[in-house]
């Protein structure tokens, strides 16, 4: 392999094919080109889908109560089903090791002042796991915690914007601001991570203290985030596990649309999941199909090198040359240009896709790249690709005899 002989041998045999070696190696480097640069970009195309339409609370599971359609267990249809407090802490005792957040919410439309301005807001009763369930971040202060829930305060997460309707943009933080018919105090601000003005007009109070206002412990809905790594799978099973359990509970059959509702987004992400596979078989289906135009080309010229030196491979054999040491001579050629060329075709393709995420996010092609895996895994591919494109013309050479050769030659 380190025979300085045998290295000037190879490259004097690349320099007398110089046209035939270019061009069969610009295919080896076009393919790995193509299938990095498209490997990349699908890349990218996942990270975009992911930040814009799977961000946080993509998994999340929402339970709700509606009309049942079907009589059953002695009860007629149209039946209203409410999820209750009792329900909340069912599913967190036989569910736990499956729930990275949960939470109860009840919602109301109340009217909200502070000094002389006033407005109609939406006011949600949240528990403390809210904040990791949803698409908004702390600007200012901090959100509801466990203390707020077990005291039943008053205290009120609110949105960006009520604070630039309401309080003109002044501190918030400390302040008493009046929701409904009580005053509550104001211990954080948050805004949209997705910039929804909607959103931030919200204000997040403590469920439990909602609850004692209005006299009850129901709960319009159930918001549950499952622990991370769930696949999509798991997660279609875990949102039927919990729907049937509550149909149970509440005494609905199993075979009735409504009663209780359920959504998880399983069969969006599986979709997803499905589409960026099959992108990911096209993208090998085009780049494979180049590399083996590339190396069936290397393996012609290894065959048209292996003709011309026909009377030079006899001799060798005459003088003692092994089989093995013709093969491997051979076959070193052959590598050694694949392996120049595919990692010039890698090289290039990187340094492209690592470097034009300029303008890609209208697209929504977000941070465009290859891991070093794959770089790895396509370094090993050139090799056998390489060792494929030598292995017939080296098992010819193997075989001439030295007499042939030298008729051949005559």
């Amino acid at each position: 392999m380190f025979d300085i002989d045998r290295w000037a041998e190879i490259w004097a045999s690349i320099r007398s094919n110089k046209l035939r070696t270019m061009l069969s190696g610009f295919t080896i480097s076009l393919a790995l080109f193509v299938f990095i640069v498209l490997f990349g970009m699908g890349n990218g195309l996942q990270n975009g889908f992911q930040k814009e339409f799977f961000q946080a609370g993509a998994m999340n599971i929402y339970l709700y109560g509606t009309r049942t359609s079907e009589s059953f267990g002695g009860y007629q249809k149209g039946r209203q089903i409410q999820l209750k407090n009792s329900d909340l802490n069912y599913v967190i005792d036989n569910y736990s090791d499956k729930i990275k957040y949960i939470s109860g919410e009840f919602d109301q439309s109340l009217m909200v002042k502070y000094g002389g301005e006033s407005g109609s807001y939406s006011v949600s009763g949240v528990s403390e796991d809210y904040l990791g369930m949803t698409n908004i971040k702390l600007e200012k202060g901090r959100f509801l915690n466990s203390d707020d829930m077990k005291g039943q305060k008053k205290t009120a997460v609110i949105g960006r914007m009520v604070v630039q309707d309401l309080m003109k943009g002044r501190e918030a933080v400390g302040q008493f601001i009046n929701i409904g018919s009580g005053m509550y105090k104001i211990s954080g601000v948050f805004a949209s991570n997705t910039n929804d003005d909607r959103e931030e007009r919200k204000i997040y109070v403590p469920i439990t203290t909602l609850q004692t206002i209005y006299g009850t412990d129901e709960l319009p809905s159930i918001t549950i985030t499952p622990k991370d790594g769930m696949s999509t799978e798991n997660l279609g099973q875990f949102a039927d596990d919990l729907k049937n359990d509550l149909k149970s509970r509440h005494t609905v059959s199993r075979t009735d649309e409504g009663g209780i509702r359920v959504w998880d987004s399983s069969e969006q992400m599986s979709d997803t999941n499905a589409f960026f596979f099959v992108l990911t078989i096209i993208v090998f289906v085009i780049g494979g199909g180049s590399l083996i135009a590339g190396v069936v080309s290397i393996g012609n010229i290894m065959v048209f090198s292996v003709k011309e030196r026909t009377k030079e491979i006899g001799i060798r054999k005459a003088l003692g040359a092994t089989p093995y040491n013709i093969i491997t001579l051979v076959m070193q050629e052959a590598v050694m240009i694949t392996l120049l060329f595919g990692v010039i075709g890698i090289v290039v393709a990187t340094l492209l896709v690592e470097n034009i995420n300029y303008g890609l996010d209208d697209y929504f092609i977000y941070d465009p790249g290859v891991s070093t895996g794959s770089l790895v895994m396509a370094c090993v591919i050139l090799f056998f690709a390489g060792f494929l494109a030598g292995f017939l013309p080296a098992r010819y050479a193997a075989k001439i005899k030295p007499i042939d050769a030298l008729r051949d030659e005559a």
